[in-house]
């Protein structure tokens, strides 16, 4: 019977859990995932190999629920670069080299990493697939965010400007991964993206032909596979 250090039952597998969580999260941050077995987060979190699954099902569950935890700090550390008293254009940037920014950070690059890929194989565990649910919504918050720049700033098809803007984003962090100068991807990301908002505002007035804009969006409709959702 393992010693209780909390006043009740429940407080002391709650506590546990939250080591668990938290010796998985330092795991993936120093090592990736790698890195990750039950009895690396066992000697982390100072708990027997074994008494792991009291507590979750599987490593693949706490690896998910450490990436959930992330996931309020990820939006704050964006968000906290977006001024939304600047113009749409400015936002688009800001979010842009933002979410390159946080791939530089080498204790989230790994997390950031894993939250914008399909992560660990289908579980049984309700509370694993309710953690993926919470991980996969930072998909729709980034679709949702771009596209409501694109919509302010009047584009006829936002969500496909969304997503041209989100595929210039990932292009930069493959760009990144692969060696690039991080200071000419992030200065690169920003002028496509500025550009990119730009030339939706100037068909948007009438003020210059729609035919490019029309073009990307056309292509956009007719080859889904071109411009993959996150």
């Amino acid at each position: 019977m393992p010693k209780i250090t909390a006043p009740t039952v429940r407080e002391h597998r709650d506590m546990v859990k939250r080591r668990l969580i938290e010796a998985t999260e330092q795991i993936l941050r120093e090592k990736g995932p790698e890195g990750l077995s039950a009895g690396v987060v066992a000697k982390q979190a100072g708990i027997a190999r074994n008494s792991i699954y009291r507590y979750v099902d599987s490593v693949d569950d706490l690896k998910m629920l450490a990436l959930e935890s992330f996931v309020p700090r990820w939006h704050a550390a964006i968000f906290s670069q977006v001024d939304a008293e600047a113009d749409p254009a400015d936002r688009l940037v800001a979010f842009a080299t933002a979410s390159l920014n946080e791939t530089r950070n080498r204790s989230h690059s790994s997390l950031v990493a894993m939250m914008r890929m399909s992560t660990g194989k289908p579980g049984k565990s309700v509370e694993r697939e309710n953690a993926k649910g919470s991980v996969d919504s930072v998909h729709e918050v980034i679709d949702t965010f771009l596209a409501s720049q694109f919509a302010e700033i009047g584009a006829e098809n936002p969500h496909l400007w969304g997503a041209f803007a989100r595929a210039l984003i990932f292009e930069a962090f493959k760009a990144g991964e692969t060696g690039e100068s991080f200071e000419t991807v992030a200065e690169q990301l920003g002028l496509a993206v500025a550009t990119l908002a730009e030339k939706v505002r100037t068909v948007a007035r009438g003020e210059a032909p729609a035919g490019d804009s029309a073009f990307l969006a056309g292509r956009a409709e007719e080859n889904p596979e071109d411009f993959p959702q996150a």
